[in-house]
């Protein structure tokens, strides 16, 4: 069956080509209602708006790339809702892909995007190789913005001060329960995320006389975290005080914890400050970095991107540790 061309529409409305472009669009000073009549006329035919063609007239398909690592991570999802929620706003569409952390997927995935093509993307590089291809587009050709991980590229990013983060955690685990011997559970190997965490835990237990004695690698998902747990709970590596890279990770745990021992030994601390950790069992003490912020501050930069203004190379947002009772405080 053919599709339904525009100049077909306007001639079953009775209405001019251009007119009938300007409904598509929802443009014009078109009265409501032949704007109205048109758009019965487009659904009685089923005429379908070809995208592609506009992108080819318009340079412009007025959809932008985002791009994670893995959706089934509760902080991207957050993340991308309110990054697609703010580009609608400004009537743009969001063409979200999966990575699963593999550079040649990524890869695969860019090509794929460029030649679709979306006006921009947004991605959080793979723990790997960060992105290389996007650090090889030139200059001014795609607007790009990297989240969360550093890109290796010369491309503007939004991230967390997790440095900072881990200190928070480390602090508190340290002054308010007298924690020496911290372990950190989680993460990619390689990623800039993890490393800068763990930095700031290493600083902050140091100063307060103690160390970090074990720290483990594993997939921030619920059978990763599961995987991790076991794992940790058959060394025999002793501690006083655990932080998880994410909440779900640190849900993970308590659970396996619970399995074996009935009880937790230990405080707990997570990241991500997802809404979930404040009804789990124990509420989770959380060192949150705002996911909901961060998507809608990616959508407003690549917009800005869009308009051809500048936007900050780089921008940090400060976390906060929210505190509950899994950590042992009594709030």
């Amino acid at each position: 069956m053919k599709r339904v061309t525009l100049s077909q529409v306007a001639a079953h409305a009775g209405v001019s080509r251009a007119t009938a472009s300007l409904v598509v669009r929802g443009e014009g000073r078109i009265s409501a209602e032949t704007r109205a009549h048109v758009q019965q006329v487009m659904q009685n035919l089923g005429y379908v708006y070809h995208r592609g063609a506009a992108a080819l007239r318009e340079q412009r398909s007025g959809v932008v790339g985002l791009l994670v690592t893995q959706l089934s991570n509760p902080f991207h999802a957050a993340m991308a809702v309110h990054f697609e929620q703010t580009l609608a706003e400004a009537g743009y569409l969001t063409m979200l892909a999966n990575t699963f952390d593999s550079p040649e997927r990524e890869r695969s995935l860019i090509r794929s995007m460029r030649e679709m093509p979306v006006d921009a993307l947004v991605h959080v590089p793979t723990s790997a190789d960060r992105c290389e291809d996007a650090a090889r587009l030139p200059n001014g050709y795609w607007p790009n913005l990297a989240l969360t991980r550093r890109p290796h590229a010369d491309t503007a990013w939004i991230g967390q001060n997790d440095t900072r983060g881990g200190a928070l955690a480390a602090e508190h685990l340290s002054q308010v329960h007298d924690c020496r011997r911290l372990v950190y559970l989680g993460g990619p190997e390689g990623a800039s995320v993890r490393s800068e965490r763990m930095q700031g835990v290493e600083q902050a237990i140091e100063a307060a006389g103690g160390h970090l004695v074990a720290s483990m690698t594993g997939h921030a998902s619920v059978q990763g975290g599961l995987q991790l747990a076991e794992r940790w709970l058959d060394s025999d590596i002793s501690t006083d005080g655990v932080i998880c890279h994410s909440d779900i990770i640190a849900f993970a745990l308590i659970a396996a914890c619970r399995q074996r021992y009935g009880h937790i030994p230990w405080p707990i601390i997570g990241f991500d400050g997802l809404e979930e950790s404040a009804l789990y069992d124990p509420p989770l003490t959380t060192v949150t970095v705002g996911p909901e912020e961060m998507g809608a501050l990616a959508a407003r930069r690549i917009l800005a991107l869009l308009d051809k203004r500048e936007i900050p190379q780089e921008q940090r947002l400060d976390p906060v540790l929210v505190v509950r009772a899994s950590c042992g405080c009594h709030v």
